[in-house]
């Protein structure tokens, strides 16, 4: 009997081991994040007094995230050492051999790290924390910038040399790029330079995914997606640039972008694309800062699609209530959408702040059809505003999406490859509403604004 309890005691450290450190896990994870945070400081070019001071603060959270690990640790392994030798001497169990007693501590640390947990998300821990390590830290973030712009220079060009595909969200915007970067000489951000999106050049060199597209993406609407799929993704180097200083709880700002930054912005597009590529962005959030971009680019395709109002506001009062409940179960959607400046529905929207958006709000409350309604009308009321961009009729699009394909090559000159274009598998479905002045209001707009679309013709 005392022989079977000379080989538990060593099982049994090894269970209290691996569940120790188990247990030591979060705060490691805090310890890496104060840590990068603290580099990040050190990086920066903040002000001398302010640097130091910021410094000195985040010195003392890491040391004692680094003491509560160490502590935890020290625990851990003292009561796994006191059950592997002391327990078995102080009752005179009988010896065994030092590689018998390592192999059975071996055995016992591994159903803890083999028990199922619970799946809280798609991304694993640490999945997160690398994202938390690189996302978070802003001056990190302009150093790696600096790296991938290193003898980039990036002059107006004659023609058209980046397009940009916008809209209010929930306006086609995917589609149509996704349609268009197969189709043409066109080089974008991808779900593969994730996270380091400051440097995606340096990323590609450590990782070579397989680029396929073979997942639904969030949005449940259809749209496979995987690490190959153009997306939203050069907000954040808006964010980085601006220092999230447009973006607060009362909205999403309008704000002009200086020449120096968008100097800046030319040269990291630039470096992403090779001799005869063509910079092709899809976002959502580039209203904000249209007008500055359209001044300051003239080699810039701006391309906005515009949908059926009503239709288009039950489509993101869906799209909010569908990642309000995803982000209730999965908090790391919040979080990963609030990096990436995705505030257009969820538990993180937040509207636009445009010019003139005075007029026209109602008060309304994110539930209700009518909020997005209003929504519709400030975003298209801005965008009617504006010259030098292009409008699409989403409808027209999903119908005929080879003739807007071709009327797109003709505005821009750049050849596309319009074979074998299917027809998108998309049906509105009817929307009861009680008429009033506000959807009046959007149905003019939308008249007036859709007589200007280029594939309508």
């Amino acid at each position: 009997m005392t022989l079977y309890l000379a080989y538990a005691a060593p099982i049994l450290a090894g269970i209290l081991l691996a569940v120790g450190i188990l247990w030591i896990k979060a705060p490691f994870f805090i310890l890496a994040k104060r840590s990068v945070s603290l580099l990040d400081l050190l990086v920066s070019d903040l002000d001398e007094d302010e640097k130091f001071e910021a410094v000195n603060g985040q010195v003392f959270k890491t040391v004692g995230s680094l003491l509560h690990v160490l502590g935890k640790l020290v625990l851990v392994v003292a009561i796994a050492l006191l059950i592997a030798t002391w327990l078995p001497q102080s009752q005179n169990w009988p010896e065994i051999g030092g590689t018998l007693a390592m192999i059975l501590l071996a055995i016992g640390s591994l159903p803890p790290f083999l028990i199922p947990s619970k799946k809280k998300s798609d991304y694993s821990d640490m999945a997160q924390l690398f994202h938390h390590l690189v996302l978070d830290n802003y001056h990190l973030g302009r150093k790696l910038l600096q790296r991938q712009i290193k003898g980039i220079e990036a002059p107006i060009e004659k023609g058209v040399s980046r397009v940009l595909v916008t809209g209010l969200a929930r306006a086609g915007t995917t589609a149509l790029t996704k349609e268009l970067e197969k189709r043409g000489p066109f080089k974008s951000l991808d779900y593969s330079n994730m996270p380091l999106l400051m440097a995606p050049n340096l990323w590609a060199k450590l990782y070579k995914p397989k680029r396929v597209e073979n997942k639904e993406r969030a949005h449940g609407d259809g749209v496979n997606v995987g690490l190959a799929s153009v997306e939203a993704l050069e907000e954040y180097f808006f964010k980085v640039l601006k220092n999230d200083s447009y973006i607060n709880e009362e909205g999403v700002h309008e704000h002009d972008l200086t020449p120096e930054e968008n100097d800046l912005y030319r040269r990291y597009t630039k470096s992403l694309c090779k001799e005869g590529d063509i910079y092709l962005a899809k976002n959502n959030n580039s209203i904000v800062r249209l007008e500055s971009l359209i001044r300051l680019n003239p080699d810039l395709k701006v391309i906005v699609l515009l949908r059926d109002p009503v239709q288009h506001a039950k489509s993101l009062l869906n799209q909010h209530q569908r990642f309000i409940r995803d982000q209730q179960k999965d908090r790391f959607i919040l979080t990963y959408m609030d990096w990436l400046g995705h505030h257009e529905f969820g538990l993180g929207q937040r509207p636009f702040s445009l010019t003139g958006r005075e007029s026209s709000i109602v008060q309304a409350k994110p539930e209700h059809l009518n909020y997005w309604i209003s929504e519709w009308i400030q975003y298209y009321n801005r965008i009617k505003n504006l010259d030098g961009i292009t409008l699409l009729s989403y409808e027209k699009f999903v119908q005929d999406p080879k003739g807007t394909l071709e009327a797109i090559s003709q505005a821009t000159t750049i050849a596309l490859n319009t074979e074998n274009v299917e027809v998108f598998n998309k049906q509105d479905r009817e929307v009861l509403v009680e008429e009033n002045d506000l959807h009046a209001e959007a149905a003019q707009l939308y008249k007036s604004l859709h007589q200007r679309c280029l594939n309508e013709f």
